[in-house]
């Protein structure tokens, strides 16, 4: 089934892991933290600061890695990161300190705020609370970062108005009041609050929001101005090697991915959360209130095993935005996790955080895997599938130096290749999925896309027949095959 790139962190983030068994009190918290940190940087090459709190105070706050590679300079535990979408916890307290003040009301609609742009139109009564909650049903960008939109586009300089009437269409994709991640919806609010503001979003976010909090080494990226300890971002190329990323225009993110901060800063913020400096409770909880999607008003609510099969509420986002990579954790007990990492290291920083999670209320520090796309997506740009296959064959599936080769592992590889244009190569990671898992009806499903893909249709029949007859409920081998 596939699991598009503006979802996949989400989704990732959503899959629990099951609950963590209890440590040994010869280990302490900071022992197994540090050792967890270790794994990562050992087996995944982990790169980028980790901060651990509790109730009582910071447990780690840790740097590893690189913040140049061109200088060669270390980095530091205070280093600034561009953070993604984690802007968007910012912009959603940011709205609601507006609806405090009686300035935003949360049933205010587009065709209100923003008249010139949308009234009369279909989208001229989609409301400020289902921005918030991405369920407005409005078209959104390309998913996927090989899109030519990101490649052009996404590299010019708009302001908000010409961004707007070019690329966030009046119409709808879908009824509002379904969930999906939606990142116009959030550039739409920034542009809501200039307008009942009168000034920029970045000054607007500054007055109400970071300073009010603490956050003193944070702001909107501006790429004219000199932001001091920034780390720079990199990314792994398809030959394996670490390159300077894609160009995308700070004005193409503005309210939705705009924003940088530090490990400290993010801990403050939490912590003005966990007070009045920034929401009354009543707008707090609303804000953190769980709908069917894990998701509220600019955050995702869930709940995170602990010990001994207990569940913990959690509000969390993840960030990525080329170069980097961000985490944001707080739970009920007080707990904050914040990974800002500036390799670009989605899956293993969603992992690690995790991870953290659950060595903070007591499981062992976990022994990381290696991921089989750092190994096999170089062969598969440089040579061919056979000898990808041959490498696969080769790697080693236990011990300290394993990778990770279950049945997750194996169809996120193959959508990576897919997306990267790697068709055959796909093909073939999902083929080794479909034997290892027969009975998932997933794989089947996963290997019907590919062969499709592929303009094999009779092999993409024949997997989705597989995948219906598995289970019967799926929605998606239903659709593909009425159109096949």
């Amino acid at each position: 089934m596939r699991i598009v790139l503006s979802a996949l962190l989400s989704l990732m983030l959503a899959v629990a892991p099951t609950a963590p068994a209890a440590a040994t009190e010869a280990d302490p918290v900071e022992t197994r933290l540090v050792q967890t940190i270790d794994g990562y940087v050992r087996n995944r090459g982990f790169n980028g600061v980790v901060l651990v709190a509790n109730a009582d105070g910071v447990i780690v706050h840790q740097a590893r890695g690189q913040s140049s590679l061109e200088l060669g300079t270390a980095l530091d535990p205070d280093a600034v990161f561009r953070i993604g979408s984690l802007t968007k916890p910012l912009t959603a307290v940011l709205v609601l300190s507006l609806v405090q003040d009686g300035r935003l009301r949360l049933d205010g609609s587009l065709g209100e705020y923003l008249p010139e742009l949308y009234a009369d139109t279909p989208a001229s009564a989609v409301t400020v609370e289902q921005l918030l909650a991405h369920t407005s049903g409005l078209k959104d960008l390309p998913s996927n970062y090989y899109d030519p939109f990101w490649q052009t586009t996404a590299r010019q300089t708009f302001t908000p108005d010409a961004f707007a009437s070019a690329w966030i269409p009046p119409e709808l994709s879908s009824a509002p009041g379904r969930m999906r991640y939606n990142n116009n919806g959030f550039y739409l609010l920034g542009m809501i609050v200039e307008r009942v503001t009168g000034t920029p979003y970045a000054d607007a976010l500054r007055d109400r929001v970071l300073v009010p909090a603490g956050m003193m080494h944070s702001g909107v990226y501006d790429p004219h101005t000199v932001v001091p300890d920034l780390a720079s971002g990199y990314a792994r190329s398809d030959l394996g090697v670490m390159d300077r990323p894609m160009t995308i225009d700070p004005t193409v993110s503005y309210a939705a991915a705009g924003a940088f901060s530090t490990a400290q800063d993010l801990l403050a913020f939490s912590r003005a959360l966990s007070g009045d400096r920034l929401l009354p409770a009543d707008l707090k909880a609303r804000m953190f209130t769980q709908d069917a999607d894990e998701y509220g008003l600019g955050w995702g609510v869930e709940r995170w095993p602990t010990t001994g099969g207990d569940r913990m509420a959690v509000q969390t986002h993840t960030g990525s935005i080329p170069g980097y990579q961000s985490l944001f954790v707080r739970a009920d007990d007080g707990t904050v996790v914040v990974i800002l990492n500036n390799f670009w290291q989605g899956a293993t920083t969603v992992e690690m955080g995790r991870a953290l999670f659950a060595v903070v209320h007591g499981a062992p520090a976990p022994a990381p895997k290696r991921l089989l796309g750092d190994l096999l997506t170089p062969i598969a740009a440089r040579d061919d599938v056979d000898a990808m296959e041959a490498a696969y064959r080769a790697a080693p599936t236990g011990g300290p130096e394993a990778y990770d080769v279950s049945e997750g592992a194996l169809n996120t590889l193959g959508y990576s290749l897919m997306r990267k244009g790697f068709r055959e190569a796909a093909i073939r990671v999902f083929e080794w999925n479909v034997a290892a898992n027969p009975r998932s009806a997933n794989v089947h499903d996963s290997l019907g896309e590919a062969y499709l893909g592929a303009g094999r249709r009779d092999d993409a029949r024949r997997s989705y027949e597989t995948a219906l007859r598995l289970d019967p409920s799926s929605t998606s081998a239903r659709a593909a095959l009425a159109g096949l």
